[in-house]
């Protein structure tokens, strides 16, 4: 596929990186209109929610808090199958389709019940994807370029969704929030994304000696390969996540700033903040120790946290929601590389879904914790409760690397 083939090697002259492989673009490609499409949908669907539906802002951030929940726990489940059949393209199809066809549901959504059941169905469609589009990445890429593979599909992806964030600006500005259209329309892209992941080649890679397709992952013998190395990463991916400040409640904090109609923009912030950070910690993941990454990460996650909790202007807003969400997407990828390092080839999709289970309890934790805090007790105070999370995962991450 030619596209794949130029768009390695532009990105490759432009960032001065090795020539990723053209099914490393297409999965990048994948990922970009898959988020395009649902940066379209999420960009303006707690607004949606507040003003078009009347829910508060810790019923926000708790519904947040459930959808992604489920989303991760479903993880789980593709990654074993994944394993266990041997096959990442097929679980990126099924995945795909789900999220495709149930977009434009949502135009026709008359409760809050009917929005919130449709949200769950589209980010199971996204789990089920998750898990075997990662362990795609890792199959595909040598040990020297993980990080910076990782980084890129990353960046890639997160691109799309600054693009879907500013259509779907676009499509409210000119349809005067008509939010119903917008749905419908964030359909296109995500069958822009099945297109891709349908020309992407099965690949095959070698499996350990002893291991075969179809066996079960969650079989005694695999699982003493996750030793007490794998469980120290989990443990310390969950307290890095326990104080997540929920995307929804930086947008709806926006307004203290911004319009209602260009509170949106939050997001194009955080999209650019994940690039900046995501690809280029990425490339330096693979030269420099991970856990000294990851302890610069918090501690900018930190002073940024501390910053917020002034108000200062909608300007200084922006710049600490790009770093937060930044951060978070830089270390997840950090602990994707860990992980896959970690863990045997029969095992990746297995181990990506128990870290994505894990983070995903997290963030329902801490999306919960914020909205209650939010409302209850004003942002400052949600802002705080971040900071101390932050606090806790470093001196962590200082002990686990002793």
């Amino acid at each position: 596929m030619l596209i794949g083939k130029k768009m390695a090697t532009v990105f490759s002259k432009f960032f001065k990186t090795p020539l990723f492989s053209k099914k490393i673009c297409l999965v990048a490609l994948y990922g970009l209109f898959l988020s395009l499409s649902t940066q379209m949908l999420y960009s303006h669907l707690a607004l949606f929610l507040k003003f078009d539906c009347d829910v508060s802002d810790s019923q926000i951030a708790s519904i947040d808090g459930l959808v992604e929940f489920l989303s991760y726990l479903i993880r789980i489940f593709a990654g074993a199958v994944s394993d266990y059949l041997y096959d990442r393209k097929l679980l990126l199809i099924v995945g795909c389709t789900i999220a495709m066809v149930i977009k434009p549901i949502f135009s026709a959504a008359h409760s809050v019940f009917s929005v919130v059941f449709s949200e769950i169905i589209e980010r199971l469609g996204s789990g089920v994807q998750a898990s075997p589009r990662d362990a795609l990445i890792a199959d595909l890429s040598p040990q020297s370029k993980l990080g910076a593979s990782f980084g890129f599909c990353k960046s890639l992806k997160t691109i799309g969704g600054i693009l879907g964030s500013i259509v779907a600006l676009g499509v409210i500005y000119l349809s005067a929030n008509n939010y119903k259209l917008l749905f419908i329309l964030s359909a296109i892209p995500a069958a822009c994304a099945l297109f891709c992941v349908w020309k992407i080649k099965k690949t095959s890679v070698k499996l350990p000696a002893g291991c075969r397709k179809f066996d079960n992952p969650f079989q005694k013998k695999y699982l003493k390969s996750m030793d007490g190395n794998f469980w120290k990463i989990i443990l310390l991916a969950f307290v890095c996540e326990s104080g997540h400040f929920a995307e929804s409640l930086l947008t709806l904090r926006s307004t203290l700033f911004f319009s209602q109609t260009f509170s949106g923009m939050t997001s194009i912030f955080a999209a650019f903040g994940q690039i900046l950070f995501s690809y280029f910690i990425g490339i330096a993941s693979d030269k420099i120790s991970r856990m000294t990454l990851l302890k610069i990460n918090l501690t900018l996650l930190l002073l940024t946290y501390t910053l917020m909790l002034f108000d200062a202007s909608g300007f200084v807003f922006l710049l600490g929601v790009s770093v937060i969400c930044g951060q978070y997407a830089a270390m997840q990828l950090l602990f994707l590389s860990l992980i896959n390092l970690q863990v045997s080839v029969n095992l990746r999709a297995t181990a990506i879904g128990i870290f994505y289970c894990a983070i995903g309890i997290a963030y329902m934790l801490s999306t919960n914790i914020c909205g209650f805090l939010c409302e209850n007790l004003g942002y400052g105070f949600s802002f705080s409760y971040s900071l101390l999370a932050s606090c806790a995962a470093i001196v962590m991450a200082y002990r686990f690397e002793k």
